[in-house]
């Protein structure tokens, strides 16, 4: 937060992931949220196993802030995860809304791709994980942003993120190794970019979570109170998918893809 400046709403969000070789994909989440004089912690744990089974867990406990440096580690007992996320990538270039009232959202992407250890359920995954941070003291419900594409794909020799808003502020940004693309098209099964000379195609595509976001105050309903109608109806749809990069119809990299569609709704 800014010196001298005092908000009514301010929230941190922390995501982490990793997808080992045969497809086991951990997505993980720790917020923090003021919210006027409320303070309130959460954490969660999605993992889509590699036979496409979703299990997940939540946590309404406060759990430590884990360092942004090269090396990243994160422990929530509650959850019963343990993971380590060491940077291979550069960090990109943090992105920064700023709204007339001078109340921001900051994308700050500082681990594109990392080489990540977790261990859970008395078991040890090791996989190519990406982590990145969201800063708000925007109320989510006043984004002008009527639909969010974002997605990763990870593999030895590549690494490609995406972040693409519709709605009275368009965004559409897609790094390539660290080469910054404005041109992505989007459709179900694909992403095109640099004129259409390279094309990730996703095949194999399981369904990690689907649905409204009010299902993630079910164990908080009291704060519906406090959230405007717009962010209780949002749908999120998640995915992981292999993937395959081909650039002038030459395949290059194979590997996986985490992405999501999100839709707000009035």
């Amino acid at each position: 937060m800014k010196p001298g400046l005092s908000y009514s709403f301010r929230l941190e969000k922390q995501y982490f992931d990793c997808i080992d070789d045969r497809g086991n994909c951990f997505i993980i989440y720790r917020v923090e949220l003021h919210l006027f004089f409320i303070k309130i912690h959460y954490s969660e744990l999605n993992f889509c196993d590699s036979y496409n089974i979703t299990t997940g867990k939540s946590s309404l406990r406060k759990t430590v802030n884990p360092e942004s440096g090269e090396l990243l580690n994160y422990i929530n007992t509650p959850l019963d995860l343990r993971g380590s996320w060491k940077r291979i990538d550069g960090s990109l270039p943090s992105y920064l809304f700023r709204d007339s009232e001078n109340r921001e959202l900051i994308w700050n992407c500082h681990h594109p791709k990392a080489l990540t250890d977790i261990a859970h359920n008395g078991r040890t995954f090791r996989g190519y994980g990406y982590g990145e941070t969201l800063f708000l003291t925007i109320k989510p419900w006043n984004l002008p942003i009527e639909e969010l594409r974002w997605g990763r794909f990870l593999s030895d020799e590549y690494t490609i993120i995406w972040i693409n808003w519709k709605g009275t502020h368009p965004l559409n940004k897609l790094y390539c190794n660290g080469k910054e693309y404005n041109d992505a098209l989007f459709e179900n099964d694909r992403i095109n970019f640099d004129a259409g000379n390279y094309f990730l195609i996703f095949t194999e595509t399981a369904v990690i979570r689907k649905g409204k976001l009010s299902s993630l105050f079910s164990e908080i309903p009291w704060m519906k109170i406090f959230i405007n109608n717009r962010i209780l109806n949002i749908s999120e749809n998640k995915f992981k998918s292999k993937s395959i990069l081909s650039h002038n119809s030459e395949i290059k990299a194979s590997g996986w893809s985490l992405y999501e569609i999100v839709r707000w709704k009035n």
